[in-house]
Order: C-alpha cells, then structure tokens, then sequence
C-alpha cells in the first residue's frame, strides 16, 4: 500500500492472525488512563480521604488511513477492511477463543502494549466506478492488555517521529501544546521530579515557557 504524504507506515499484528498495513499519521495519537476513587461522607468533614479502588487500562485512541488510490484500476480496500471488521470479533485472531484477539500497534520504533479492541469505526471516502473502495479513514480505540514496559508505554520511550534521532541521549521531543517539564520527564522517565535533567540538557532558564514545535534533547539517566 503506497503512503501518502504526511503518512507514515504502520501495522496491526492480530494475535493468531494475519497483520494488517496502514497508514499514520505521526502528528498525535491519544492515551488515556482512569483511577477508580471511592469517597465516603464524614460527618463534619469537607474534604473525605479517598480510598483507591484500583485502575483501569490505557486506552489508545488512533487514527489510521487505508487507502490504494494510488495503485491504479481494480484495487480495493475491501479486504483489508473486512480484516478489520474481523479482528473484532471473538476468535478474530483465528485461534477459536471465545473473545477478540490481541493486538500490537507498531510504527516505526514504537510498540504499544498488548491490547484488546474496543471500537472500530471505518469510513469510506472514495471509490472505484464500480463501487469498490479505495480508500478509508480508520478510528480505532485499543485497550491495554498487558503491562506496558515503561511509564509512557512505548518500548525505549520512542513515542516520537521515528526518523528523528538524537545526536545524544535517549530520544528527542517536540513540544505540544499542553507539554511540561514534569509532564516530558514522566513520560521519558516515569518520574516528574527528574525535569532538571532535561532542562539542563536544553539550556531551559524558565521552565514554565516552552515554545510549541521545539525539539528537546532527553537525555539518558546515569546509572
């Protein structure tokens, strides 16, 4: 499947099934996670202590692009969707279980946890003459199935565009909007406390401003 620009490839591996080529586009992709607090009323008492009761899963939130527009006459999407379609049902991954297959995201040098498949929405966009579909836009939610290795869920904290490379150092960050030191520092190191490191490593005088686009050296912790 050709990538169309502002694209990047990726793919779906189903567990005990086929693996599924797309299209992503690098610029965001959404990870979310819930605590379960319990709060009791207390006679005289304004703010209660919670008491935690536990956690849910991660839920990623993608979206991808099918799309053979590119690949001349007689293509379709169809296939490739109706391998989707399939992946969320249970025994999707071709093994007979009674529940959908797990799934690996993999783009580039980013792999997100083992999960399971929460939602799937395809829409397509634009056809052959004949009906077929060329091309698709994907909405895929993702719920973590097993533990991810670190804290931001992506093997080497790599959750960035894989073709920048860090001259030195773990990776390389471009700022967001809504990014800080704390938050860049847990999601390099799972701990908010070490944003001195990558303020130091950057020449960062003001912490608080920090200017969208701009790429942050994250440096590697010493043992």
């Amino acid at each position: 499947m050709p990538i169309p620009s502002g694209f990047q490839k990726a793919k779906l591996e189903v567990e005990g099934g086929d693996t599924i080529e797309c299209a992503f586009n690098p610029s965001s992709y959404t990870v979310s996670k819930t605590n379960v607090w319990n709060y009791k009323p207390s006679t005289g008492v304004d703010l209660p202590d919670g008491e935690f009761g536990g956690g849910l899963p991660r839920r990623t939130n993608l979206s991808l692009l099918l799309d053979v527009s590119l690949l001349g006459p007689d293509q379709s999407i169809k296939d490739t969707a109706n391998k989707l379609l399939k992946m969320m049902e249970s025994g999707g991954g071709g093994g007979g279980g009674g529940s959908p297959p797990k799934v690996t995201f993999r783009w580039g040098s980013v792999d997100l946890p083992k999960s399971v498949p929460v939602s799937l929405t395809i829409q397509y966009i634009l056809f052959q003459p004949n009906g077929e579909p060329i091309r698709a836009t994907v909405d895929l939610e993702l719920a973590q199935a097993e533990k991810a290795s670190t804290a931001s869920g992506s093997p080497g904290n790599q959750a960035q565009n894989p073709t920048t490379r860090a001259e030195r150092g773990l990776r390389v960050h471009r700022v967001r909007d809504g990014d800080s030191l704390t938050s860049i520092a847990f999601d390099a190191y799972g701990d908010p406390t070490r944003w001195r490191t990558i303020a130091e490593a950057n020449g960062i005088d003001d912490p608080m401003r920090l200017r969208r686009g701009r790429e942050l050296n994250i440096p590697r912790l010493e043992s």
